[in-house]
């Protein structure tokens, strides 16, 4: 390949709000790479509207996650838990930030998540995604060349990831503790491009829930509960 065929990688610069979104990363830098980019969404809608965590039964332990103000978490066991989950984001404050936690969603979650307006979702695991509906997908500086190829080949087609020389890509990420960023967030080619992000960008707000802004989490919830007939 010669050089002038190579690609070379550009900042990312679009805004997150209103697309689906997918963290990738180990678990030590993982929870840093959700904080970033959610507090970079929190920033982009002016931190209006709500915010909501979706947890799957049986998920990996996930304290970190108890360290950001929610203003409702719904543990999602079956068919019943996740329609409760719909309609408190159908009836929500918009714009509604909604994170899946260690995993994806299923289609019919998306389907109507889909129908709602500023709406942005964001899921993450330390596994790349396998549905096509996500329009980015955000790694970790430590991502290896092995898990990048499949995920990538089939959004991008294996003749234009050629181009992207990763071994030589991944070298740079490393060296200069970047992430690397496949989007097709408003991209003229639907298959999308690859760029750097600074996983750091956003400085998140952390804090631990009072006693008082606990319970009034759970009243919320249980309040959206009880109006559902």
């Amino acid at each position: 390949m010669s050089e002038q065929d190579t690609i070379r990688l550009e900042g990312f610069a679009e805004q997150l709000k209103s697309s689906k979104i997918f963290c990738v990363g180990s678990s030590s830098n993982l929870p840093q790479l959700v904080r970033s980019r959610l507090s970079c969404i929190d920033t982009e809608v002016g931190y209006r509207g709500r915010k909501v965590l979706c947890v799957q039964e049986g998920s990996m332990s996930m304290s970190w996650l108890l360290r950001i103000k929610w203003d409702a978490l719904f543990v999602i066991k079956d068919s019943i838990d996740l329609r409760l989950a719909l309609t408190y984001i159908v009836s929500a404050q918009k714009p509604i930030r909604v994170v899946w936690a260690d995993g994806e969603p299923s289609n019919v979650f998306i389907s109507q998540m889909e129908k709602q307006e500023q709406t942005t979702l964001l899921g993450f695991s330390t596994n790349a995604p396998q549905q096509s509906y996500w329009n980015g997908i955000f790694w970790t500086h430590d991502v290896i060349v092995e898990d990048l190829e499949n995920p990538l080949s089939r959004r991008l087609g294996q003749s234009t990831l050629a181009k992207y020389n990763l071994r030589s890509v991944l070298k740079e990420i490393k060296a200069s503790e970047v992430g690397l960023v496949w989007s097709s967030i408003r991209e003229s080619d639907k298959h999308g491009s690859l760029y750097w992000f600074d996983p750091n960008e956003g400085a998140p707000q952390e804090s631990l829930y009072s006693l008082k802004e606990a319970a009034d989490i759970l009243r919320n919830v249980a309040d959206s509960i009880a109006s559902i007939k």
